[in-house]
């Protein structure tokens, strides 16, 4: 049962007086729990000492309070009649109402340590905690409404208005979560199905590959199948030049680049399959039906989101320049990101964003890390930097060796190290 089974049930009420009424109250409070938005909340906070974590409990607290008194005062003005669909109505309220009143006895501040959190520590720009168990319209029955919040992201994310991100659930996502999958997403709307993917290998390859599809315009639903818990659905989006994930048991988190992404994402998946003992069985991928707005972005004005790092930094003496030779392979790369950059074209962007990223690390790091880095890259055929190495005949022509410029050119920075090793021990 759901708070908006409510609004079905005031249609059949004979009295229409009433009807008007209750549903004028339920309306009210609904609206009161969404006001203000997290979001909102956050920004009027800005200013506070609060860790975001506190600030979120808090907040939850205060909307799941309001839905328990409000319930308490719709029944006292409006469901005091032995009317049959008045009691329905109440025997709704009131499991919504003891819901939520257990959901504030047990309020557990886990989001601080939660490993949601520590990935995005490693490996995220952004991070602010949602979670969907915090719904305060739910009912005893819950267990996920989590394709509808994938679609609900979808749709204010193209409107511009992922200020508007709630836990709290409403009609419109009760009825996407039970409609779930339609034929037009199955036919029409898949990006692809991934099956027998176990292992870490195989949901790091099937990652590489759907992230690869990823533009400015589209919003995908990823969706993964956990043996021993069940599906779960979430969204992925290009905001800026990075990539924004939702994961609405756990929160909203920003990636710089891809590989990050995927980083998060693998061990994000293999810590859900571990939990309860179970394993990935598949993960599903589909773009949603509303166009994304890349250039919104729900972090831009909240900066309690921004991970802080904590950066060692060395004196200079302690800088050991590199080799002209390495120097120079690294700015031929940093060179093609910039032509890649002036190309216009969306996925030229993203990748001259990714190279601008590595060759900002390679050039603090010493030779044999270089090297490493380097190699860890062309040794995975999947990763974005080295896919879209030309059509198939330019392939077969060239003796299936061709390669794309930046694989080549992280080749160069590959064999410029190989030299300096192999001069250092000359010497």
């Amino acid at each position: 049962m759901h708070y908006s089974d409510c609004y079905t049930l005031t249609k059949k009420l004979k009295s229409k007086a009433l009807a008007a009424q209750l549903k004028r109250s339920l309306k009210e409070l609904e609206k009161a729990a969404n006001e203000p938005s997290f979001i909102s909340y956050l920004k009027s906070k800005s200013f506070s000492n609060k860790s975001m974590f506190e600030l979120r409990k808090e907040y939850d607290l205060l909307q799941l309070n309001k839905v328990y008194n409000g319930i308490r005062a719709i029944k006292k003005d409006h469901l005091n009649s032995d009317d049959v669909i008045l009691k329905q109505i109440s025997v709704i309220l009131t499991d919504i109402k003891k819901t939520a009143k257990k959901q504030i006895e047990s309020y557990d501040l886990y989001y601080q340590d939660d490993h949601f959190s520590q990935l995005a520590k490693q490996y995220a720009t952004h991070f602010i905690p949602f979670n969907q168990s915090n719904d305060p319209f739910k009912g005893s029955d819950f267990s996920g409404f989590c394709w509808g919040h994938s679609h609900r992201y979808g749709r204010l994310a193209s409107k511009g208005l992922l200020d508007q991100l709630s836990s709290a659930s409403d009609k419109k996502l009760y009825s996407s979560w039970k409609t779930n999958w339609t034929f037009a997403d199955i036919l029409f709307r898949r990006v692809g199905w991934y099956f027998w993917v176990s292992q870490e290998v195989k949901i790091r390859q099937a990652l590489w590959n759907f992230l690869k599809q990823l533009d400015d315009k589209t919003t995908l639903n990823f969706n993964f199948l956990v043996s021993n818990w069940g599906f779960h659905s979430t969204g992925l989006r290009m905001v800026g030049d990075g990539i924004e994930y939702y994961e609405n048991n756990c929160g909203i988190v920003k990636f710089s680049n891809r590989e990050n992404a995927v980083n998060f994402l693998a061990r994000h998946l293999l810590h859900s399959a571990e939990i309860v003992n179970g394993e990935i069985k598949f993960l599903t991928v589909y773009k949603l039906p509303y166009e994304n707005i890349a250039e919104h972005d729900i972090f831009a004005d909240v900066p309690q989101s921004l991970i802080q790092r904590g950066e060692i930094k060395l004196a200079e003496a302690e800088k050991i320049p590199l080799p002209p030779e390495i120097t120079g392979a690294i700015d031929a790369l940093e060179t093609y990101a910039d032509k890649l950059r002036n190309l216009g074209d969306i996925k030229a962007k993203i990748k001259a964003n990714e190279i601008k990223y590595l060759t900002a690390e390679l050039a603090l790091l010493p030779i044999d890390k270089i090297k490493a880095r380097v190699e860890g890259i062309l040794g995975n055929k999947d990763h974005s930097l080295v896919i879209n190495r030309g059509t198939g005949f330019y392939f077969f022509k060239t003796g299936f060796q061709s390669h794309c410029t930046t694989e080549t050119l992280l080749q160069e920075i590959q064999k410029a190290c190989e030299s300096e090793e192999k001069a250092s021990l000359v010497m």
